[in-house]
């Protein structure tokens, strides 16, 4: 049965509270329906009461980006569908079938949030925000190590330069300290430069960590939540790639460090350094 709408005020805030769960949960239905539909090995949908709240402030007008900071839910990356002129939940799930099955098909949107009035929907469909613990950072470390060390297994176009392959790189401890001191300023701080707040460098960074450096490089990113997602993206830059790339290094320190409050949530920093 179609959820009710309503003409008087009074009357909306009892169909509120009354029918609302309901529709929420037939809407809720269909997305996870076509879902289904594009991909059947996708992992299934959650119900988001965070997302329910942005979803809702959708619906009074608000921007997704200002929903989501105000219903305090973190997203990776999201994806909204403003919906008008929907007869039913059916409806909805045929229009995301035949349209938007490239969204519905990313596993890691599993997160989901809606509100239903009348014929018109709105939904929200979110990746979260989830950072590896402190408690992983060897794990992931070597994970980056290894991904760097694949990347120089075989020539690589660096932008405008080509690279031969090149030796693998070990972990340094020291260059791992000073890649720490500043993901967390940069965390602390909120921002993504390789000036730390103090001014310092990252030479100078390293020569404070006790690093007894020939040469230096410094890679730095935030937002992306895993190794494989950061290195991605630093060989898709092209200085970022030929510090990666580059056959003087020898030695890699990575560290990552978190503050959710921060415009990037996570940041990273990957000091590269060939010793005396």
């Amino acid at each position: 049965m179609p959820c009710a709408s309503a003409h008087s005020l009074p009357f909306l805030l009892l169909a509120a509270l009354v029918a609302g769960p309901a529709c929420a949960d037939e809407t809720f239905d269909a997305v996870a329906q076509a879902r289904r539909q594009c991909a059947a090995n996708a992992p299934p949908l959650r119900s988001q009461p965070q997302l329910d709240d942005a979803a809702a402030r959708l619906a009074r007008g608000s921007s997704l980006e200002t929903a989501l900071q105000a219903s305090g839910y973190r997203a990776q990356r999201s994806f909204e569908w403003r919906l008008s002129g929907y007869p039913s939940a059916q409806a909805v799930t045929g229009m995301l079938v035949r349209g938007h099955c490239d969204t519905l098909r990313d596993p890691a949107l599993t997160d989901l949030g809606v509100r239903h009035s009348g014929s018109s929907y709105w939904i929200v469909l979110a990746a979260p925000f989830v950072p590896p613990p402190q408690a992983d950072a060897g794990s992931v470390a070597a994970r980056v190590l290894a991904l760097v060390n694949q990347a120089r297994a075989q020539p690589r176009r660096c932008g405008d330069r080509s690279f031969a392959a090149a030796a693998p790189l070990v972990l340094d401890a020291t260059l791992t300290r000073a890649a720490a001191v500043h993901a967390g300023s940069m965390a602390r701080g909120g921002y993504l430069e390789h000036e730390g707040r103090d001014g310092s460098s990252p030479s100078q960074r390293a020569t404070r960590a006790g690093y007894d450096w020939r040469t230096l490089g410094e890679n730095i990113a935030m937002g992306q939540t895993t190794p494989d997602l950061v290195m991605r993206d630093w060989l898709k830059s092209a200085e970022h790639c030929a510090n990666i790339m580059e056959p003087a290094f020898t030695q890699m320190g990575v560290a990552f460090a978190v503050n959710t409050s921060s415009e990037g949530g996570i940041y990273w920093a990957q000091e590269f350094g060939r010793p005396r």
